[in-house]
């Protein structure tokens, strides 16, 4: 997991390298669409990176939450904010940006789920017992919750970073399916 989390990091921060350079430079050239809504360059980075942050923030206050600990609950409120933000982003930004931005939103909590979750808890797991002592079953159970939700984000994100070659998933009129 070690080795892991650095190629992790290193496909996240290129990813957000490439989003910053092709979609924010340039006056966000692939931003706005005029003809979805009429923004500016400042506004569409704004929703764009507003939107990673606060996906984020979301995700993991709701699976800290009580109502994390219901696993069915909790991924069908995950589902339907993924589809709401979907949904947004397809009526704000280009049908492109929108995509791109919806894969940078799930790839930002994978990499937040190896780093502040997945790592942390293998570590403080690995110590205890090298320290002879007993295992919190806690930090398994937020380790193996994290590591099984980058799983399931792993189709959509790969789907995401393809779709940017094929106008036909963007530039549908039901993009934000």
């Amino acid at each position: 997991v070690h080795w892991f989390m650095f190629q992790n990091l290193t496909t996240w921060l290129s990813g957000i390298g490439l989003l910053v350079l092709v979609y924010y430079m340039g006056g966000a050239a692939y931003m706005v669409d005029p003809g979805v809504a009429n923004i500016s360059a400042g506004t569409a980075i704004a929703i764009g990176v507003g939107t990673l942050i606060g996906a984020w923030l979301a995700y993991d206050l709701l699976w800290r939450s009580p109502l994390g600990k219901n696993t069915p609950l909790a991924f069908a409120i995950s589902f339907v904010l993924l589809i709401a933000v979907s949904y947004g982003l397809t009526h704000l930004l280009s049908g492109r940006a929108a995509y791109i931005h919806v894969g940078a939103l799930l790839g930002t909590l994978m990499t937040a789920n190896v780093w502040f979750y997945v790592v942390p808890s293998q570590r403080e797991l690995v110590a205890a017992t090298r320290a002879g002592l007993p295992q919190d079953p806690a930090l398994s159970y937020r380790a193996k919750q994290r590591s099984i939700h980058n799983n399931y984000m792993t189709f959509p994100v790969l789907f995401v970073m393809v779709s940017n070659h094929f106008p036909s998933t963007y530039g549908n009129t039901l993009n934000w399916l």
